[in-house]
């Protein structure tokens, strides 16, 4: 049986065919584009970014056990399509993408000469060998804007986090096991600022095995993951607070890069485009405590144990994100979770309260409903946490304060009830879960 038949046999005709399909439309948007722009310059077809077509592909290949993507499979069948519709290896190399295929697995990287083999057995071939890239790697989503005391660093209380719930996340920061990490990679090379630039550091990685695309985002869905719930941790246990700091870095986040192939993540600024589940990590852990200001979230001995416990007592998220594409995760947690994140982050404490109140209509409020919405997360309430009802009273009362005056007396009394509902929105997800 040959690759593409056997791979078939495992996902179904009609997944297949819509991946076909997928590849299809982007040869026909590749043969649209002119080859030279106004200018007379040569033109390169950019991809289309397909993981919200692809989504119910990507989790039928998740629950068959494929360390492939879907992704890989277009992108593949693209190529080859491509490659017999254009007259002549120029034309291929720009309607395919030119240098924006640098980073991909050699098996997608299809080239001229290989025409004539056919459209058949090079898809195979290729398949074959995209398959046999499976891999083990790790992806890295470098980290900003936190504060530790002087000698110490988080790394052993994040190891005993990672062994507590039971994910495969590695992090590294930049102490004395920098450089014997490194060392692992690279023998007989490594000072510390060779470890720092190979790892990113500081950084947190995650270990999974597959095809390239596989493991960038199978990884990225635990990054994020981890770095929006790292965020809410810190809010809600803030340590030391700081009344502003002149070197948070207010920057766009980075794509992650893999261990080892001695690059840097490029900027990404266009993550309000994507779903939640589709943004990629953002590794900057600054905070606002709600006085106009922003500061570095702290990871020393006042927080850190309030953080294990916290992700600890979160574990079940994790439990899901061993199928990233399940609508647990892309309905529920990653929508959630991006909005408590960003409330951590925003100065005005009005807004807070806002965006908390947008997460409990997130997960009570129908889809098409209008209005009553305080009537749906009563009636959530009611069947998930009666005992929330008094604290939600309140959060619902200075959520009409704010609405009404336009202004929340930003007092220790408010802030702790901002606190108290970010940590009661976490129990509301997780009691969701549970019952799903």
């Amino acid at each position: 049986m040959s690759a593409l038949d056997s791979l078939k046999a495992k996902i179904g005709n009609e997944a297949y065919l819509h991946i076909e399909e997928e590849a299809g439309k982007e040869v026909g948007l590749a043969m649209q584009m002119p080859l030279r722009d106004e200018a007379l310059q040569a033109k390169y077809y950019y991809p289309r970014f397909l993981l919200a077509e692809l989504l119910t592909e990507l989790e039928l290949f998740e629950t068959k056990g494929l360390r492939i993507s879907p992704i890989d499979l277009t992108g593949l069948l693209f190529r080859c399509k491509l490659l017999f519709a254009t007259k002549n290896e120029q034309e291929f190399d720009q309607r395919c993408g030119g240098s924006f295929r640098i980073l991909q697995d050699a098996a997608l990287m299809v080239r001229y000469p290989e025409k004539l083999d056919g459209l058949e057995t090079l898809v195979n071939r290729r398949l074959a060998q995209l398959e046999a890239s499976a891999k083990p790697r790790i992806a890295l989503s470098p980290l900003n804007s936190f504060s530790t005391q002087a000698g110490q660093s988080p790394r052993s209380s994040f190891e005993k986090i990672f062994g507590e719930i039971n994910a495969p996340f590695v992090c590294y920061f930049e102490d004395d096991s920098l450089i014997e990490k490194h060392e692992q990679f690279e023998p007989g090379s490594s000072s510390l600022d060779r470890a720092k630039d190979f790892f990113c550091a500081p950084s947190i990685g995650f270990r999974v095995s597959g095809s390239r695309n596989y493991c960038l985002w199978y990884a990225t869905a635990w990054l994020r993951t981890f770095l929006n719930l790292l965020r809410i941790a810190s809010f809600i246990h803030p340590g030391q607070r700081d009344f502003g700091w002149p070197d948070v870095q207010m920057i766009p986040p980075t794509y992650p890069v893999f261990a080892g192939e001695h690059s840097k993540g490029f900027y990404k600024w266009d993550e309000d485009k994507w779903q939640s589940w589709a943004k990629i990590p953002d590794g900057s852990l600054f905070r606002s405590f709600g006085y106009r200001g922003l500061s570095k979230t702290w990871l020393d001995n006042r927080t850190l144990p309030h953080i294990e416990r916290f992700l600890a007592k979160h574990k079940k998220i994790f439990d899901c994100l061993k199928n990233p594409w399940s609508d647990r995760v892309t309905r529920d947690i990653a929508p959630a979770l991006d909005i408590l994140s960003s409330a951590t982050q925003l100065p005005d404490v009005g807004a807070k309260i806002l965006l908390i109140y947008c997460c409990l209509e997130h997960f009570f409020v129908p889809k098409n409903a209008k209005s009553e919405n305080k009537k749906y997360i009563v009636g959530g309430l009611n069947a998930l946490a009666p005992h929330l009802l008094p604290w939600f009273d309140r959060l619902y009362g200075l959520r009409c304060d704010y609405a009404h005056k336009g202004f929340v007396t930003q007092d220790d009394t408010t802030m702790r009830l901002i606190a108290d509902s970010m940590s009661n929105s976490m129990a509301l997800l997780i009691a969701k879960l549970s019952v799903q």
